[in-house]
């Protein structure tokens, strides 16, 4: 009995030797390539999650500045224009970190809408649809140190059929605080490129700007 279930135990270890020698046992999953690929897909997340913010303007870098702001038309400007400028308004109120507010203030953030005419000379290869930017006021007393922002953005009304909601997202978002971007995805890339919608990198430079106050 004991000799016969040796000779077994022979032959079934000859046998497996022979299989594995030969390559007959069933493969398994090497654990190597489901490390590398869970690695993987752990990386895209992250990159999906780090958003490279639109750069801030020196001059509102690290100022408790106020996320609220009253805004008005310059006089002389069209109605096309305040339509345009009034588009971006909305836009820029609809992410929630700011709230722009139609009306005067003697305190607080204020924001002027305007127009200005600048021809180029006929062989330049670019021109230019309009400007805007802060204008930090800093005051100091007891109670604490107080930062205004006298922002405007402007239309280049010599190039009128060139004005679009997306040059009014664009130098509204340099009154706010953004600067040039480098993403052509951004609404603060600085040359046109007909985009009116604010991107992740738009957003997150926003908050930089206003998420200390509101």
């Amino acid at each position: 009995m004991k000799f016969k279930t040796r000779f077994l135990l022979i032959l079934l270890l000859i046998a497996g030797v022979f299989a594995w020698r030969y390559g007959l046992l069933p493969q398994l999953p090497q654990p190597s390539d489901r490390t590398v690929s869970s690695r993987r897909v752990s990386q895209t997340a992250s990159a999906s999650r780090d958003v490279q913010a639109t750069p801030v303007e020196s001059i509102v870098s690290g100022k408790a500045l106020s996320s609220t702001y009253h805004y008005q038309f310059q006089k002389n400007l069209s109605n096309q224009n305040i339509a345009l400028f009034k588009q971006a308004v909305a836009a820029y109120n609809h992410t929630g970190i700011v709230k722009l507010i139609a009306g005067s203030s003697r305190t607080g953030n204020t924001l002027t809408f305007g127009s200005y005419t600048k021809a180029m000379p006929s062989a330049a290869s670019t021109f230019e649809l309009g400007h805007g930017g802060p204008q930090i006021t800093e005051t100091w007393s007891a109670l604490g140190t107080s930062v205004v922002n006298h922002a405007s953005a402007q239309f280049n009304v010599a190039y009128q059929s060139q004005l679009t909601e997306a040059v009014a997202m664009h130098e509204l978002g340099h009154a706010l605080g953004l600067d040039h971007a480098t993403s052509t995805t951004s609404v603060m890339y600085p040359v046109d490129q007909g985009v009116s919608q604010l991107s992740a990198g738009d957003l997150a430079g926003l908050k930089q700007i206003y998420e200390t106050k509101k």
